[in-house]
């Protein structure tokens, strides 16, 4: 079952070049995996719900970038899912229904209750109708953590405060790629690049600082977000332009 909404582009969405941001394109992704999960019965819009859906996992490739004051399409829909992870597709039309970008995602159920995740089974995925055969990126597999280990060039402190945090009392995933960003050079934050991958991995839940190490490998613009205390790592962002 595929979902669209609309979304209009409005000033905080956008940069100096008054072209929507990486963030704001997230946000909307982000928007739409819950406004299915609340189709689905899973989300409630007006109480605690009994499951959850976590994000592992993001890959967003631009194509364009529409301008302040325009309306864009998103459409999502559930490709398949394993014993234990799901994956999402999603797909971004502008006014002229040209593609302004394509995504995948991946996502683990969470038994509120408990705290524990869920064995994904027909019989929970069944109200998201998935679709195996319809795919937007395909044949990509989503890096390990273990394998991404880069000399740091920079490295910086950034304060964690409560704007920051979503009804689930942790950092909201989009704002990861906002708290990467503040550690670019200045040349790189204000290219907006088109591919953008991030991978969780520990959830920030507190407003504690935490540490930006900023890295560069095979052109990939890489930051990874650790926990000031014990260096324990958050996520990584990996930007890059893919190739054409």
């Amino acid at each position: 079952m595929k979902l669209e909404q609309k979304f209009f582009i409005g000033a905080f969405d956008v940069d100096a070049g008054k072209r929507v941001t990486n963030t704001a394109l997230l946000e909307m992704l982000s928007d739409m995996s819950m406004y299915h999960g609340a189709v689905a019965g899973h989300t409630k819009t007006d109480r605690k719900s009994e499951i959850s859906w976590v994000v592992l996992s993001w890959k967003m490739n631009v194509y364009r970038r529409p301008t302040m004051f325009s309306t864009v399409r998103a459409v999502t829909w559930a490709r398949d899912y394993t014993k234990v992870r799901a994956t999402r597709d999603y797909i971004i039309y502008d006014e002229e229904d040209n593609v302004v970008a394509e995504a995948i995602s991946e996502w683990v159920a969470l038994d509120v209750a408990t705290g524990r995740f869920l064995r994904l089974t027909p019989e929970l995925v069944a109200p998201f109708d998935p679709e195996p055969d319809s795919k937007t990126i395909t044949d990509y597999e989503f890096p390990s953590m273990r394998h991404i280990d880069s000399n740091v060039l920079i490295s910086g402190e950034m304060e964690i405060n409560r704007m920051m945090f979503d009804y689930n009392g942790h950092v909201h995933n989009c704002v990861y790629l906002g708290l990467a960003e503040q550690i670019l050079p200045e040349e790189q934050y204000h290219h907006r690049f088109n591919e953008v991958v991030i991978l969780y991995k520990l959830e920030i839940t507190n407003q504690d600082n935490v540490v930006l190490d900023y890295s560069v490998e095979d052109d990939r613009h890489i930051v990874a977000i650790r926990q000031k205390s014990d260096n324990k790592l958050h996520a990584l962002v990996i930007l890059s332009d893919r190739e054409e």
